[in-house]
């Protein structure tokens, strides 16, 4: 557990819940160091820097979002994000800051997701990210809902005869 406006470091290697610990290493911060909402995590690490990275099986044609909120511990590094096969460069923010990116897959298959930057013992910091597939039906639901619905219609023309 991290003590209140403390930190403790997570090595390179380790996981954090689905999350992998990549390179040196990241620090969980309580309350202090630019935490955003109580515990975040500081990419700069302790000796530092580290990056984070979770694999997830993609379905071709599916939308998926990808959210989180970022802010700087110090003057900092650019974050950088991988996210459907793509880097994408964000300058940490004075103040912190929601960001989103959406991607539809073209292939069916693993895909990873990465969070890295930071230099020395100051980097972006990171809370609330958010990985969610949108709710685009397969056209064999929309199939299985019209009959379902046709179903419902004889039912109730049937009671009214």
């Amino acid at each position: 557990m991290v003590a209140d406006g403390q930190y403790t470091t997570i090595f390179g290697g380790s996981t954090l819940g689905a999350w992998h610990v990549n390179e040196s290493s990241v620090d969980l911060i309580r309350n202090n160091f630019g935490a955003i909402n109580n515990i975040s995590i500081d990419l700069s690490g302790t000796p530092g820097p580290g990056s984070l990275s979770q694999t997830f099986n993609a379905v071709q044609g599916q939308t998926y979002v990808l959210s989180w909120d970022y802010f700087k511990n110090g003057p900092g590094t650019d974050l950088s994000v991988g996210f459907g096969g793509q880097t994408f460069s964000y300058s940490p923010p004075a103040a912190v800051t929601h960001a989103t990116l959406s991607w539809t897959a073209t292939s069916t298959g693993v895909q990873t997701v990465s969070f890295g930057g930071g230099a020395g013992n100051q980097g972006p910091v990171l809370d609330n990210v958010v990985l969610v597939t949108s709710a685009v039906p397969e056209p064999e639901s929309y199939a299985l809902m019209l009959a379902g619905l046709a179903a419902m219609g004889l039912l109730a023309r049937r009671r009214k005869s």
